[in-house]
């Protein structure tokens, strides 16, 4: 719980911190393109995250270094997935083949 004093009162904000974080934004966009996505809208998505990052003045990242670090975050979420729950499953149209996503993936980058 957050709690903040006010003008008006105390002010109390519930968090769910379960899956909060500090880390790349190239983690967000690999769950974004997670699933049941093709890998040529993979990739589109990818390449557009990557042209408004330099639109906006960030840094001017080789487009093939970036789809090499999105890999590496897929690959952390699809292994971070596997070991999520064991008394867990997700609704049948949530459901998705993270062993097989992570294989790929892995397989992609050559490991």
């Amino acid at each position: 719980m957050l709690v903040q004093e006010t003008p008006s009162g105390l002010r109390v904000c519930p968090v769910d911190w379960e899956t909060a974080g500090a880390g790349p934004g190239l983690i967000d966009l690999a769950a974004l393109t997670s699933g049941k996505w093709s890998e040529d809208q993979r990739r589109a998505m990818a390449l557009a995250y990557h042209e408004a990052y330099r639109d906006a003045g960030g840094l001017p990242a080789d487009r093939d270094a970036l789809l090499i670090a999105l890999d590496r975050c897929r690959l952390h979420l699809a292994v971070q997935c596997l070991g999520w729950s064991r008394g867990w499953t997700p609704p049948a149209e949530q459901a998705h083949d993270w062993l097989g996503e992570a294989l790929s993936v892995a397989e992609r980058l050559g490991l």
